[in-house]
């Protein structure tokens, strides 16, 4: 009996010990977890110096900055006004038409932002999302780097390199989506554990981060899928060199473990992809560009042994440098620093034997050599001697056999998985020189650290400042409806970026404007309706319809409910502004307030009796020449709006010839046939009667012959691709009576 009860006690007591050591080292990965994220945040607010002192009046960057607090901004108006917009339209720019949207550009953000934005303003919520970027990206590096060489001290560093990269500073200025690092160490950190030590959960975990990846940055997660294959296809090869039996099962497992791997990032990616697929497998493929565009925003070989333009030292040395390069400087920042570097080889040298550290290096060459793109640039050159020869690379291969890479144009960005890669290795490379006793632990520590931010230093941080013109403030007490075409939103870049974010002042619908990407056609409503496409181009052009813009001009913007014309004078000559007023007055009845405060002149076109106009619609070609006369091309179809006050017969005539044969031309209003006429390949007049109803009539122009191009006719030596059928000039409307 007694030794029953020494025996029970005995477990008891062992029992809890083992529950007290459990505790207590839970106690202790809690304290130094925390005293990582408190160190990183902190290192956070000084290294981005001064965001956070400034986070109420101001932004970190600028320009695409704006366009991304519109993004942020519109998610949660798409979803809950579907009577105005919806996420995969956006009709709230490039008024009327709108153009595609995709609606999960950075789902992770727009979700945190729609939470965050009931309490706090949208700008301040976007700073907050820039700094936990940062944040998070060095502590995921951390417990990446931490599992991968249990150093605790050569882990912290690692965490720097990654978050504070100046490939992230470059692009925190401006592209959001690019700035969401945070993610990729933690889907990686789980992609390890995978590799090391099998198992469902850790498959499962990765996949989840790898959903937290394409959340953030649907580019990132395609480059996040290609280092997968890199890893599955280097676990293979290890596991043939290393193993002498057991091929079947333990390839069984490998497959296992990725196939759960892609089975729950499949599920969990394709809401969040389906309309960007949808549109890369469409005929009408806007996503993709040209070619040449990939090439332009290539890394250049040099830029990786520069510090960059951000750096309050050599900044302004290595400008003049980086102008030489094609693209912009953000697409051509991949300076990993040469501590880094270094640090890096030291880790091959000394870990040469280790399949890990071998990973990581084939990770980080091979995605640094992805990132110079399909050729070889050196200090902005891609052909070199006299030969003209060019290095084709391995970008070139992957272009044609990766899917949807082709409407990747920055393969610059694929050196944020190389970024990674090497503060991984500077982890295994401190790590193994603070095991060496002919140091002193502390000052080497100190020495890397501080060598390492010196290198990156990009403080301070420029900002732009967040204003609220009263005039905006103003229309958001309105519940009405209706568009405001504002100057020089769509003519100037920087200007439109900027303007745009009034709308989440407002919340009015805005003619043209900038996105991302946008079909060739999104500008048509700006370049085809007179007004509009003078005051948005600031420049006079006759174009192919004979109408009095005097008389119809108000008539037009009214029709369209464009209530506001805005021209933002800090960002207008007084040539441009001079134009625009006299345009406006000469040509429309609006009322004239001046906001000298926000630098705004306001327009507000007053409402009246609609008068007969005609607009150019969908089909007709840009604007040319022929005789001296405006004139346009089209290809078998062609439409024009004609809005009548009146239900009334009238007359359309126009001058017209045919492209290289004569063709038949039909004349249609509605689906009724108003006329068919055969046009000649000489100019000549016409006139088709056409019965208009009181409203609006759309004529359409069809040719059944259809249209021919110039560069399929040899014996025309054209190069112009376009398909061409009749050209048409000098079109006026007049009353058959």
């Amino acid at each position: 009996m007694r030794g029953t009860m020494i025996s029970g006690t005995q477990k008891w007591l062992k029992k809890h010990l083992i529950d007290s050591q459990i505790l207590n080292d839970y106690k202790k990965s809690l304290k130094e977890y925390t005293s990582v994220l408190i160190l990183y945040t902190l290192l956070t607010f000084i290294l981005t110096y001064p965001v956070v002192f400034k986070i109420c009046n101001y932004i970190p960057g600028g320009g695409d900055a704006f366009q991304w607090i519109r993004i942020l901004w519109y998610t949660p108006v798409a979803i809950f006004n579907p009577g105005l917009t919806n996420l995969t339209h956006d009709y709230l720019i490039f008024y009327p038409d709108g153009i595609p949207a995709s609606p999960f550009q950075s789902a992770f953000n727009q979700i945190l932002s729609y939470v965050l934005s009931s309490i706090i303003e949208i700008h301040v919520v976007y700073t907050i999302l820039w700094l936990f970027s940062f944040i998070f990206g060095a502590y995921g590096t951390y417990l990446l780097v931490r599992y991968l060489t249990g150093d605790r001290t050569s882990s912290f560093i690692a965490g720097i390199v990654f978050a504070f990269s100046p490939y992230h500073f470059v692009h925190s200025l401006g592209h959001f989506g690019a700035n969401s690092i945070e993610w990729i160490p933690f889907c990686a950190l789980y992609l390890m554990k995978m590799f090391k030590e099998g198992g469902v959960r850790n498959s499962f975990f990765a996949g989840i981060f790898f959903i937290l990846v394409a959340m953030s940055d649907l580019q990132y997660m395609m480059f996040m899928g290609i280092f997968v294959m890199l890893l599955f296809v280097y676990e293979i090869y290890v596991f043939l060199i290393t193993e002498k039996r057991g091929y079947i099962e333990t390839l069984k497992r490998i497959f296992y473990k990725y196939a759960l791997f892609g089975f729950v990032s499949f599920i969990g990616i394709i809401p969040l992809a389906l309309e960007n697929i949808l549109t890369a497998t469409s005929s009408d493929n806007f996503l993709k560009l040209n070619p040449s565009e990939t090439v332009t925003y290539s890394a250049d070989l040099l830029s990786f042994f520069l510090p960059s333009v951000l750096h309050p030292v050599f900044g302004n040395i290595m400008t003049d440098i980086y102008n030489n390069f094609s693209g912009n400087t953000s697409e051509n920042t991949m300076f990993i620093g040469y501590t880094v570097i270094l640090l890096s080889l030291f880790a091959a040298y000394r870990l040469k034997g280790n399949k890990y550290v071998k990973f990581w290096l084939i990770a980080a060459l091979s995605f640094s050599i992805i990132s110079l793109g399909p050729l070889l640039h050196v200090n902005g050159k891609t052909s070199f001697t006299e030969f003209n020869t060019t290095v084709p690379l391995p970008y070139l291969a992957l272009y044609y056999l990766i899917p949807f890479l082709d409407n990747c144009r920055t393969s610059g960005r694929f050196f944020v998985i190389a970024s990674l890669s090497f503060a991984v290795l500077l982890g295994y490379g401190a790590s193994e020189l603070l095991k060496s006793n002919r140091i002193n632990k502390k000052a080497t520590v100190i020495v890397i650290t501080g060598l390492i931010i010196f290198e990156y230093l990009a403080v301070p941080v420029s900002l732009s400042p967040v204003d609220e013109p009263s005039f905006y403030k103003e229309i958001s007490q309105d519940k009405g409806n209706y568009a405001l075409l504002e100057i020089p939103a769509t003519k100037d870049y920087v200007a439109g970026s900027t303007i745009i974010y009034y709308q989440t002042i407002h919340g009015k619908s805005v003619i043209g404007n900038w996105a991302a990407r946008y079909p060739s056609t999104a500008r048509n409503f700006e370049l085809n309706t007179p007004v509009v496409r003078e005051l948005t181009y600031l420049q006079s052009t006759d174009d192919i319809l004979d109408q009095d813009i005097d008389q119809v001009g108000t008539s037009i913007l009214n029709y369209y409910n464009i209530s506001y014309i805005v021209l933002h004078t800090n960002y207008m000559n007084d040539t441009e502004i001079d134009f625009a007023e006299k345009l406006i007055q000469m040509n429309l009845n609006a009322e004239r307030k001046t906001y000298e405060k926000d630098s705004l002149i306001v327009y507000h076109v007053k409402k009246e009796p609609l008068k007969s106009f005609m607009v150019l619609k969908d089909g007709w070609n840009s604007l040319e020449t022929l005789n001296l006369e405006p004139a346009r091309w089209i290809s078998n179809n062609a439409t024009i709006l004609v809005y009548s006050n009146s239900s009334r017969n009238a007359t359309l005539n126009f001058n017209a010839l045919s492209f290289q044969r004569p063709r038949t031309l039909e004349v249609y209003n509605g689906k009724t046939l108003q006329d068919r006429q055969t046009i000649s390949t000489e100019l000549s007049r016409l006139s088709v009667p056409i019965s208009l109803k009181e409203g609006e009539n759309l004529i359409l122009l069809h040719v059944p012959e259809g249209a021919d191009i110039p560069s399929n006719i040899p014996e025309l030596k054209n190069e112009d691709s376009r398909e061409l059928s009749i050209e048409v000039q000098n079109v006026r409307l007049t009353d058959s009576s």
